[in-house]
């Protein structure tokens, strides 16, 4: 059983790990540096599933951001 749980740990870590990086990597600034990196390291193994929510929540945020800061061009002269 600990076994088990150990690697759930381990594998929502890593999941948390690369939501982290595309939440960054999907904001225009383009911000992964290594101090970046090694926070996200250290926090997705320390909190492991808890930090998944995070990092999904994280994700949305950013996604939804970037869908409100582009620039649509409008096809109605009235819009």
């Amino acid at each position: 059983m600990a076994v088990i749980g150990v690697l759930i740990w381990i594998a929502s870590g890593v999941l948390a790990y690369f939501l982290t990086e595309a939440a960054v990597l999907c904001c225009g600034r383009r911000t992964w540096d290594r101090a970046t990196r090694e926070f996200a390291l250290v926090a997705s193994m320390l909190l492991g599933p808890v930090y998944l929510l995070i990092a999904a929540e994280l994700l949305l945020i950013a996604a939804v951001g970037n869908g409100l800061t582009t620039d649509h061009t409008r096809r109605y002269k009235d819009s």
